[in-house]
């Protein structure tokens, strides 16, 4: 019997990989490291504010962008 699982490869830079490498627990695969911190992240409500209560112009076009991926 042959399971073929679908992948993706993506290009981030190395500092981000160098970044989630330290993330990463030992003899966790990557996928399991992605799917752990997706199911820790918080939601967009419970971040907004984090920069102060104007936000800067970048942040607040993140927190848009955010949103709309959401649905919300």
């Amino acid at each position: 019997m042959h399971i073929h699982m679908s992948s993706k490869n993506v290009a981030i830079q190395r500092t981000t990989y160098d970044a989630l490498l330290r993330e990463k627990r030992r003899g966790e695969s990557f996928t399991e490291l992605f799917a752990r911190l997706l199911a820790q992240r918080g939601t967009t409500e419970e971040i907004r504010g984090a920069w102060g209560p104007e936000g800067s112009a970048r942040d607040l076009r993140v927190l848009a962008r955010l949103r709309g991926r959401s649905g919300r």
